[in-house]
């Protein structure tokens, strides 16, 4: 799934969590905004949670102590 992703819509990891001990939640983006999002357990099977287009990552700031 992830190869295919990749493959075809040009789309990268740009986040993951963990739903629970056995399921993790992934969010492929491309640079031309289209966006996956899967949902993989611990026998490696996945699923198409959600896909669209239109992606705009927030940006984070990091506030440095003492600057």
């Amino acid at each position: 799934m992830v190869k295919a992703l990749g493959e075809k819509f040009h789309e990268n990891a740009a986040a993951v969590g963990m739903i629970n001990p056995n399921v993790i939640v992934e969010v492929f983006v491309s640079e031309r905004g289209t966006w996956t999002i899967l949902a993989t357990d611990t026998q490696g099977q996945s699923c198409v949670l959600s896909a669209g287009e239109g992606w705009q990552s927030a940006m984070t700031t990091a506030a440095l102590p003492g600057i």
